[in-house]
């Protein structure tokens, strides 16, 4: 069964008045109220770029899956492979319905007796929804923490000598293990997960421990100089990074290989899960008719919506555009038709401007 009162109208963060304090501006984000900003948007990519921020995801909601059924069950729900986890090990997977759409994108967290599950706030009441829908004979109890949990990204090149100043000692390194970890008195889940292109980690904490880890890592900024991060820059960094953020460029009409999850978020040798039929037949024809791409853009900043037209016919959409500072131009993410996805190719933005097709990620810090 399902439990929990489920998210608010807007979900807020622990950290609201420490934000308030440091000058940050706030913006609704599906949901969520996030620091837009604290002084410059520009100077806080750069911060992630050369150094490490600190970002607010208060737009990131916690479930716990419990009971002797619980990992048989994700395993038979979700599009990636949970049966193989161990403890400290996590995966990314989606929840599709019977479809093939997805309902929700996630991570699932092996902990010592449940699996921890983070998913944006915009699908979260779904996902605990669909889930509780099909637990039928199974022993399992899903469990809304949103009210409970918090979370903050760390990331950048100096991102883990930071958190190494702040206390935590040895970090996970696998890209979504985890392990606890104490930031000066306070204890915190930290993942290994990176949005950015960037070494990238995400402190998971209940969130009467929130005030004391922001003041562990504010204490560690004399040894490792770092930036508080608002969701504006984020959202460019992630953009940059060619990322695709659930509620902004996917949502439940949109299948997983359109926008490009097969290598991240689908296993084919794990057998039945729900969806799994339609993503076998997208596979056994080789293709999808739509599918991220990136691109760089001319003349005005285009709104999410905007559409592509090539010869004056529609053939894609743009979900995300953002200026970035790093490259020094306008970029966007959006789908287009399979046949116009050549890097190279050029396109009309409706409105005014254009658009050139270009391979993703638009950025990678070279290892």
């Amino acid at each position: 069964m399902a439990e929990g009162a489920g998210v608010s109208a807007e979900r807020r963060s622990p950290l609201e008045a420490t934000y308030q304090s440091l000058g940050a501006q706030f913006v609704s984000v599906r949901g969520a109220r996030l620091p837009e900003r604290f002084i410059d948007t520009a100077d806080e990519c750069r911060a992630v770029r050369s150094g490490a921020g600190v970002c607010d995801r208060s737009d990131r909601v916690h479930l716990t899956a419990s009971g002797p059924d619980a990992k048989a069950f994700l395993h038979r729900m979700l599009s990636n492979d949970v049966a193989r986890l161990a403890v400290g090990q996590g995966c990314y997977a989606t929840l599709m319905n019977p479809q093939g759409h997805m309902l929700a994108d996630l991570y699932a967290l092996q902990m010592d007796d449940h699996l921890l599950l983070e998913t944006d706030v915009s699908a979260a009441a779904r996902l605990r929804e669909w889930l509780d829908k099909y637990i039928i004979a199974d022993d399992v109890t899903v469990e809304d923490r949103g009210a409970q949990m918090a979370a903050l990204g760390v990331e950048g090149p100096q991102a883990a000598k930071l958190l190494a100043a702040a206390g935590a000692g040895a970090l996970p390194g696998a890209e979504l293990d985890h392990a606890w970890a104490k930031l000066g008195e306070a204890a915190a889940l930290v993942l290994r997960v990176g949005e950015t292109g960037e070494e990238g980690y995400r402190l998971i904490f209940v969130v009467e421990y929130a005030q004391n880890i922001w003041d562990a890592l504010a204490a560690a900024r004399a040894a490792v100089p770092w930036k508080p991060v608002g969701h504006a820059a984020w959202n460019i960094l992630r953009t940059e990074a060619g990322l695709p953020w659930y509620g902004a460029d996917m949502d439940e009409r949109t299948l997983p290989p359109e926008a490009a999850l097969e290598a991240r978020a689908i296993s084919y040798t794990k057998g039945c899960y729900v969806g799994q039929e339609i993503i076998e037949r997208i596979r056994s024809r080789g293709h999808v008719n739509r599918r991220l791409a990136g691109f760089h853009v001319s003349g005005p900043l285009p709104a999410a919506g905007a559409k592509l037209l090539r010869g004056g016919q529609e053939v894609g959409v743009l979900t995300t555009a953002v200026e970035s500072p790093t490259l020094g131009r306008a970029i966007a993410l959006g789908y287009l038709r399979r046949e116009h996805l050549a890097a190279g190719t050029t396109l009309e933005v409706e409105g005014a401007g254009g658009a050139e097709v270009v391979e993703l990620p638009f950025y990678r810090r070279a290892s």
